[in-house]
This record gives structure tokens, C-alpha cells and sequence, in this order.
């Protein structure tokens, strides 16, 4: 088993263990706000599509608001685990929301620990279970004051996919909060045609059957879809495979509502499983209110501490006064902050946007390469060049998108430019800086290459500091051709490709150098059989090699929903009016010990 594999596994059992050893109960809160019921399970058929499918029970708790009102009704959310979770994820927000008069209820998804059925990965039947939850809810024979015109959905990860589904799918879903999740799952997971092995192999060793902890129980579909993407095989299959399982293929009807359900989204700059700039194409098509949040942090990260108990935390908060205002009527003014804000990486600063493209332009450097050298200079100005061809081994890299610890560690990655072996890729880099570049967006490399099928190339940005030769990560991106796609259609003849950035935020400071490392092999993403030994690449007049940078000339200010509303009813907030990420993790709690505190802290806060 791979070491990584080794982490997950590990990591499920104790979750599972601390997750199974404490038994079904009831409660209610000491003061008397809700009552809890660990035992219960929401009836889904088995498959959906035939209405004589068997039924099935899915593990499931509820959190109901106490009254002295027997027909007082409250608006109710439902969180969809995540992938290798179960059902007491998401207790301690539970308990908050509850509080503040909410029916909460969480479920386990199908074929996850002892929840019946198989992992569909976000399948019909996955989202078909989350309208039945909404259907147990409402079933007055089960007796939750429950009021039908103000329903929510919500999840992290695999959740936040099903939810994002199920608000687009079932027109009872009136909120949706989504955190770490995905709208178009195969641009996520087939990134720049290259899937990303690190985050693949996770999600598949987290999916096994751990014998006496979790029955775990994956759908053939997904090994089969696994060696397609490993292999590049049967590739139109298996992105209508992913074409069912994202939200973006439902938008048009979404949009065809009346009200369509307002969403809201959180995500985090690391996530390279499921990568932000999906987000940002679905939201500009959206019809109906939204608001997007991004953080530092790998996949998971952003929201982790909330999960942890920790009730200062902005994605949560945000979560909470986004069902307030949409579900409650709550004028909280969230509805009227800069409905996007990002973390910079760099800086730790949370930044605030009116529009989800807020460069103020696009800054072109031209790849200018010098005799005699494998790489060059970063110019903002063009000058013709002698043609030139340059090649580069792909047997090995000279930088990598750093895998889970790596993306962990933020612009702490480092690069030693004294290491680099320039055999095996190009380097430019621009002068020393004397204004600072502030990245917004997603960064491209226009690059000519005599196209070879199965040819992969790397694109990675750092600053560079001059005096220590001591590079800071930026960002990545991954491109594999393929003739079955239109890319090397003629073995050898020149192409352009374009090399597309994951979206990120980073200062580049003053006196700093951007460096821009083209490669042909990553250890994160699959390498195929037949990729070429060699990668070429073209410069000449009719062959222009462009970085394109989009930035914003002045840092805008936090907009913060919450702070704006406790200054607005004279209440008080952290000194600088910004909750942190993720208390003690600074935002940047690994993936690998989510499942394993997680349950650490749900064993803590949940009912005896």
C-alpha cells in the first residue's frame, strides 16, 4: 500500500472506531433548546428510478428545536456526509444551528460504513437519498415541526457535491451551502486532461472495506472509471459518467425557476482535488443569489475547524448567517456584502470582491529564451527571437505539485534554484521586481510545442528571491495531449497549447523575481506508457511563448457579512474583525487528520 494510502486507512479506522464506540442515544441540550435522537434512519429506495425498488434505511441523527408552541415550525437543514464519513460529521455545527432553531438532520451517505446501497459517487441515487431526507422531514407521521417552505441542504467534500445537486435538482431546497465541493466533476478530476493521482488514489483507498470498522461498499463504476482515467481510455463514457454527477449539467433548469435556491460556496487555494475555477464558471451562469468564499488550505482545510467545535470561524459563520438571511428572513446583510472573497495566500489577508473576475488587467510576459540556455527571460516587452527549439528529458522532474504535505505547506514551499537540473525542464524569470504583482485569477501559458500524443507538460510560478536563490510556490498547471482529442492529430507538426492555472491569490513582493518553471512530469498526476521521452518546445516570431497574469493593482478591503452585522447591533467581534480560518490550524489542517479529529471532537461534543 502506498504510504499515503497507509495515512487514510489508518486515519478511517480510528475515525470509525471513535465513531461506533459511543452508543445511540437521546438528549436534551442542558439549556434546554433542542432534543437529539441518534437513532433513527431515512427510508430511500434502492433505486430510485423504480418506484417497487426495495427500501432502504439510511443511519441518520436529528437535532429539534424545543417550543412551548406545539405548532410552531422551524426551517430545517440537511448535511450529506463526506466521502469515508458518517453521520456525527457535522455534530458540533449541529448543535449550533439547533440552538438557534433549526431541525437539523445528518445522515451517512449509501455504501459508507453500515448506510446500505453502494458508493455511486454523487449517482441519482445519492441525490434521489437527500430528497428523501427531505421527504422524512416533512412526513407528518414522524412528527417534526418542520416548516416545508424553508428547506437547506449542506455538506463538505462529497456532501457539498450531493447538496449542490439536490438544491438543483428538487425545487424544495430554498438554501444550499456547499464547502470543499465540486460543480463539474470531471474538469475537477481530469484537470488539463491529467488526472491527479495523489488525490485519486486517496479518494479510492478510502473507499475500501475496513474488515470489522467499515463496509464500505464501492460500485464497480468506480474502479472501472479509475483505470479509464488512469489509461485514457474510453474517455466519452466516462465524462458522461461525470456529466450525470455535476451540477452544472442541471443549470438550465435551475435557472428556469421562478426562485432558484441561494448558494452559497466555499472552497480553498490548495484544493487540487476539487480545484476553485469550476466555481467561478458555474456562478457567472447562476440565476439565483450566491456568494463565494475562498481560503488557504488543502482540500477540506477552509471549514475544518467548524467541525472541530470551533464557533469563531468565518466559513461557518458565513454558513450560518447565509440560512438566517435565506431561510429565516433575517435582514443580516449578507445579501449585500461583496458577494466574493478570497484569502491571499501569502499574506494570511482576506480580501473582498464585487464581481468573481476582479483583475483590473491582464499583464502579458513574453518567454524569451537565450542562446546557449534551457530558459530565459520573463519580458513584458517582445523582441523577435531567433528560432529556436528547445528539448527537455520528462524522465524527471524539476519541480511537482508537492502532493497533500506540499499544497499543506501554502507559499512555505520552496524551490532551491540551486538544485534545478536544467536537462529536465525551462526556467524563466523576469528582473527584480520593483512593484508588486497581486495575482488574481487564472494564470495561462501560451507555449508552441511539435505536438506528440500522450506528450504531458507542467507549468509551475514562484517568486524568486535573487540574493538566497530561494523560490516561493505560486501556483501549478497540468496538460496532457491526446490525438483522441484533437491534440497531435499529425505526429510532430508545431501546436500551441495552453497551460491553465488553477485560480489563486498571491502577492508578489518587491524585489522578488517571478519564475516560471515549464516541465514534463509530475509524481502527482499519471504518467501514461507512451509519453514521449523528450517535449520540444518552439520559439520564433510566429511562434509567441506568453505568460498571461491576471492582477489587481490595489488590495481591496473585507467585507466581512459578520462583522458588518455586530457592529450594526452593537456587538463585538475579534479585534480585527476577521474570525480565523481555523482556529490553532491557521486554516490549513491536513485532510489526512480530519477523519481522525474529527471524531475526536464529535466524541467530545456529542450527546451521552
Amino acid at each position: 500500500m502506498h504510504p499515503r494510502q497507509l495515512v487514510v486507512a489508518v486515519a478511517t479506522i480510528l475515525f470509525s472506531f471513535f465513531a461506533i464506540s459511543t452508543q445511540a442515544s437521546e438528549k436534551i441540550s442542558e439549556d434546554n433548546l433542542w432534543v437529539y435522537d441518534d437513532d433513527i434512519t431515512v427510508p430511500s429506495l434502492l433505486h430510485p428510478a423504480d418506484p417497487a425498488s426495495e427500501v432502504i434505511y439510511l443511519p441518520a441523527n436529528v437535532f429539534v428545536p424545543t417550543s412551548d408552541d406545539p405548532s410552531e415550525r422551524f426551517p430545517a437543514i440537511i448535511f450529506i456526509s463526506s466521502w469515508a464519513l458518517n453521520e456525527h460529521e457535522y455534530a458540533p455545527q449541529a448543535e449550533l444551528l439547533a440552538a438557534n432553531g433549526y431541525v437539523v438532520l445528518s445522515y451517512t451517505a449509501r455504501g459508507f460504513y453500515n448506510s446500505p446501497g453502494q458508493i455511486t459517487t454523487a449517482g441519482v441515487e445519492d441525490y434521489a437519498d437527500a430528497s428523501s431526507a427531505i421527504d422524512y422531514l416533512l412526513d407528518s407521521a414522524n412528527g417534526y415541526p418542520v416548516d416545508p417552505d424553508n428547506i437547506g441542504v449542506s455538506g463538505i467534500s462529497y456532501g457539498a457535491g450531493i447538496a449542490l445537486l439536490t438544491g438543483f435538482t428538487d425545487s424544495r431546497v430554498k438554501a444550499i451551502a456547499a464547502m470543499s465541493g465540486w460543480v463539474d466533476l470531471i474538469d475537477s478530476l481530469w484537470a488539463g486532461n491529467t488526472p491527479n493521482s495523489a488525490w485519486i488514489n486517496l479518494l479510492i483507498a478510502s473507499a475500501q472495506p475496513i474488515p470489522f470498522i467499515a463496509s464500505n461498499n464501492p460500485s464497480p463504476e468506480i474502479e472501472a472509471n479509475y483505470m479509464n482515467m488512469k489509461l485514457h481510455e474510453n474517455v466519452p463514457a466516462t465524462k458522461e459518467w461525470g456529466y450525470v454527477r455535476s451540477a452544472k449539467t442541471y443549470l438550465d433548469d435551475v435557472n428556469s425557476r421562478e426562485n432558484p435556491p441561494a448558494v452559497y460556496i466555499a472552497n480553498n487555494l490548495h484544493d487540487y482535488l476539487f480545484q476553485p475555477d469550476s466555481l467561478f464558471t458555474a456562478l457567472e451562469q447562476y440565476n439565483g443569489p450566491w456568494r463565494l468564499d475562498l481560503s488557504r488550505g488543502i482540500h477540506g482545510s477552509g471549514e475544518a475547524g467548524g467541525l472541530l467545535g470551533n464557533e469563531d470561524h468565518t466559513i461557518w459563520l458565513n454558513v450560518g448567517m447565509w440560512f438566517d438571511h435565506h431561510l429565516k428572513g433575517i435582514e443580516n446583510g449578507i445579501d449585500q456584502a461583496a458577494p466574493f472573497s478570497t484569502k491571499v495566500l501569502n499574506t494570511g489577508r482576506r480580501e473582498s470582491y464585487g464581481s468573481l473576475q476582479p483583475e483590473d488587467e491582464i499583464k502579458v510576459f513574453n518567454l524569451i529564451p537565450e542562446s546557449g540556455a534551457q530558459g530565459g527571460l520573463l519580458s513584458d516587452e517582445y523582441s523577435n527571437t531567433v528560432a529556436m527549439d528547445l528539448q527537455f528529458s520528462t524522465l524527471d522532474k524539476v519541480a511537482n505539485a508537492g502532493g497533500f504535505q506540499g499544497a499543506y505547506a501554502h507559499t512555505g514551499r520552496t524551490l532551491n534554484t540551486n538544485s534545478i537540473l536544467p536537462e529536465y525542464g525551462l526556467v524563466f524569470t523576469t528582473p527584480v521586481l520593483s512593484e508588486p504583482l497581486r495575482l488574481r485569477g487564472e494564470a495561462k501559458v501560451h507555449l508552441s510545442v511539435v505536438a506528440e500524443d500522450k506528450a504531458q507538460y507542467f507549468a509551475y510560478l514562484y517568486y524568486l528571491d535573487p540574493q538566497t536563490g530561494i523560490a516561493n510556490w505560486v501556483g501549478h498547471a497540468p496538460f496532457s495531449c491526446h490525438a483522441s482529442e484533437g491534440c497531435a492529430t499529425t505526429e510532430g507538426q508545431v501546436e500551441e497549447i495552453i497551460l491553465d492555472f488553477y485560480w489563486t491569490s498571491v502577492d508578489i513582493p518587491v524585489g522578488k523575481q517571478l519564475m516560471l518553471v515549464i516541465d514534463g512530469k509530475d509524481p502527482d498526476y499519471w504518467r501514461y506508457a507512451t509519453t514521449p521521452e523528450l517535449n520540444t518546445v518552439v520559439f520564433d516570431s510566429d511562434a509567441q511563448a506568453t505568460l498571461e497574469l491576471p492582477i489587481v493593482w490595489e488590495n481591496s478591503q473585507y467585507d466581512d457579512p459578520v462583522a458588518n452585522y455586530q457592529e450594526a447591533q452593537g456587538l463585538n467581534r475579534s479585534a480585527d474583525g476577521n474570525a480565523n480560518s481555523t482556529k490553532g490550524f491557521g486554516g490549513t489542517l491536513p485532510l489526512f487528520l480530519l477523519p481522525l479529529l474529527a471524531a475526536l471532537f464529535t466524541l467530545r461534543h456529542r450527546p451521552n
